[in-house]
């Protein structure tokens, strides 16, 4: 078991929810436990990132078989995003006031709810039923969306704590890509509607059976917290919570934080960019190459895998080993806008190899970028708890994801698909400039260097 220079602190607020006794002296320590927890933090968010593509992804065969628009089907990814907007405020509130263990034990269960319904929906008449289900995977979603970094900061060292939560966010990336995988293969264009229902019923019982399992696990094994704290900047916030700051407080203060403010602009719109390209990119990619719904499934697959797991980790590592916050975010950005136009061009001069590559290399640095928000925006708002300052960040990544589908639906729609390009390509590069007007003033890493010092010296 790896252990901190143990360190007295004075705390009440960290102890076991069956220990009615404070405790006044706490030791530092990293448990090799949080390597399962990570694990099955990853299960249960692997399984709920699963819905957000399952319909968008084969759109054109769901339009057809239920005699639905477009615009409905896209709604059944929108959902998460309009749901995490209208709640991530109260949940979040509701994750600051409740322990991790709470928090896993109803984001899993209100997946289950929404799979098992999803089960269900297979007639032709029963396209509400899918939109029922997505929204209680979406509820459930906002509570997972919320916690990774506090996972991460929760129980692992000061040093591994940005890798850490690139790992958390692994899972979420991993199920969207595994979400965009299977439809295409389980539920086919030219198959009678006997069979495309069958295929669609069928592919509720794949994700719904895993959900059930998961969710036992999670209740077994997931544990709230360590029984003792894994770095010093932990051990401060969890003194502050003696004080019991209160939730919106802390949100005002973020809102009259430049740099925060800066991250949300930058990082917020390009992370909202990645997530509508996820709800067009069947009729992006159909537009150019017709019976292509397996090819897509197969680049979206590589695409998030590329970004959202390597990538994710990639600068996580990075942000550990470095702290090159500023120069980390501004190159990511910069090789998304890069990496844009050369997937544009790929696809509007029909090469299906080039697409192979070009989408997975576009994805590899801007599905990547959602970390470096994350880690970004703790070190310019600590003390403020992790799931206040992400939550803020998750909004605002919804709330442009569901602008940016319909600008670019419609400016397809209307201008041709040039002109939606040109709008992605120059928002991108807004974005990329507005990185270097955030400060490198990482207040999180000097706590950390602070007590090490203020320990070093005693």
């Amino acid at each position: 078991m790896k252990k901190f220079k143990s360190q007295p602190v004075h705390i009440a607020a960290f102890k076991m929810e069956h220990d009615p006794e404070p405790t006044t002296n706490v030791e530092m320590k990293v448990y090799r436990y949080r390597w399962v927890q990570l694990f099955i933090f990853c299960l249960f968010t692997v399984i709920n990132f699963m819905q957000f593509l399952q319909f968008t992804i084969i759109a054109n065969v769901i339009t057809k078989y239920y005699g639905v628009d477009t615009s409905l089907v896209d709604i059944s990814g929108l959902v998460f995003f309009v749901v995490y907007i209208v709640l991530f405020l109260p949940i979040s509130f509701l994750i600051e006031k409740y322990n991790l263990k709470v928090t896993a034990i109803v984001s899993t269960g209100l997946t289950l709810v929404g799979n098992v319904i999803k089960i269900f929906c297979g007639h032709p008449d029963r396209f509400y039923l899918i939109l029922i289900g997505q929204t209680f995977c979406a509820i459930g979603q906002v509570y997972m969306l919320s916690i990774p970094t506090k996972f991460a900061s929760t129980w692992f060292g000061a040093n591994e704590v940005s890798t850490a939560c690139a790992l958390a966010v692994l899972g979420t990336q991993l199920g969207a890509a595994l979400g965009a995988l299977f439809p295409p293969f389980l539920v086919t264009k030219g198959e009678t509607d006997e069979q495309i229902g069958n295929g669609i019923f069928n592919m509720g019982l794949l994700y719904a059976v895993p959900t059930g399992v998961i969710f036992l696990i999670v209740i077994l094994f997931f544990r709230a917290r360590p029984k003792l704290p894994p770095s010093r900047s932990q051990v401060q916030l969890l003194t502050q919570s003696e004080e019991d700051p209160k939730f919106f407080q802390n949100c005002k203060t973020l809102l009259k934080n430049k740099d925060y403010l800066l991250i949300l602009f930058s990082f917020g719109i390009t992370s909202g960019l990645w997530n509508s390209f996820g709800i067009v990119v069947n009729t992006l990619y159909i537009t150019y190459f017709p019976n292509g719904e397996k090819d897509i499934g197969i680049i979206s697959l590589t695409a998030i895998i590329a970004g959202g797991c390597f990538g994710n980790v990639l600068w996580g590592h990075i942000l550990d080993k470095y702290h090159l916050f500023k120069k980390t975010a501004f190159a990511v950005l910069t090789f998304s806008s890069i990496t844009y136009v050369l997937m544009a061009c790929s696809i509007m001069l029909k090469s299906r190899i080039a697409t192979y590559f070009t989408i997975p290399i576009f994805g590899f640095f801007t599905a990547s970028s959602l970390v470096i928000s994350y880690e970004y925006a703790l070190e310019v708002t600590y003390p403020i708890p992790e799931s206040v300052s992400c939550s803020l960040v998750n909004a605002f990544i919804f709330l442009f994801g569901i602008i940016a589908t319909y600008v670019i639906e419609g400016l397809m729609d209307s201008a041709g698909h040039l002109a939606a390009h040109i709008f992605v390509f120059s928002t991108f590069i807004i974005c990329t400039i507005t990185t270097l007007f955030i400060s490198s003033n990482l207040k999180r890493r000097e706590a950390n260097l602070a007590s090490n010092a203020e320990t070093d010296a005693r």
